[in-house]
């Protein structure tokens, strides 16, 4: 797989980068992180420029999800009316989750671009629910330069180290894994917690 990035990397470059995260972030299953890793890495040895790798990343995932907004805000509440019964979303449900998630929505925004899967659904939710587009903007353009800020000049400066670490300690991915389980698990508990008092606020 690695091989198979790379090679693309090198004879397509920041083109194939853009448009990998671009595809990703409109809902489509294409691997755009570990291509940014990927990149971050090859710009450390100099075969990219750095740069250029944050550039493309971040404009491809900020075009990627104002396409999944649009196509959510155009069609999004269409499906729901017509197949939301079958999983259980009424309307009254779905007005529910759409109040909420205008509380709510833009630290989700800002942070969905970290988080596999809702990385990919994000824009087509916030359109769906018809989440205003300016600040839909601002969080989501926001949240794609830190990301490609974090994994592009993460794997830029620390790609050969953490390879290193991760071959050389068996308690490496334990540790990353509990970092990520408690930013997460405090996101979510976060996020309870407004939901729960927005549900106690007297209407």
């Amino acid at each position: 797989m690695l091989n198979w990035i790379t090679g693309f990397l090198q004879e397509y470059g920041y083109g194939i980068l853009f448009l990998s995260i671009f595809l990703e972030s409109t809902g489509l299953p294409f691997p755009g992180e570990s291509i940014l890793i990927a990149a971050g890495i090859m710009a450390g040895h100099g075969q990219l420029n750095v740069w250029g790798v944050f550039f493309s990343a971040w404009l491809g995932g900020t075009l990627g999800d104002n396409l999944g907004y649009w196509l959510g805000y155009r069609y999004g509440s269409q499906l729901v009316a017509r197949h939301g019964h079958r999983i259980g979303l009424t309307q009254e449900k779905y007005r529910y989750v759409e109040e909420r998630f205008r509380t709510v929505g833009p630290p989700i925004v800002l942070i969905a671009r970290f988080i596999l899967i809702l990385r990919q659904v994000c824009g087509f939710a916030a359109g769906t629910l018809h989440f205003p587009w300016w600040s839909f903007l601002f969080y989501n353009a926001l949240g794609a330069a830190l990301w490609s800020g974090a994994y592009g000049f993460g794997a830029y400066v620390l790609g050969d180290r953490i390879d290193t670490y991760l071959h050389g300690s068996p308690w490496a991915y334990a540790a990353i894994a509990a970092v990520f389980l408690i930013l997460s698990g405090g996101t979510v508990l976060q996020f309870r917690r407004k939901l729960k008092a927005q549900r106690e606020k007297p209407s």
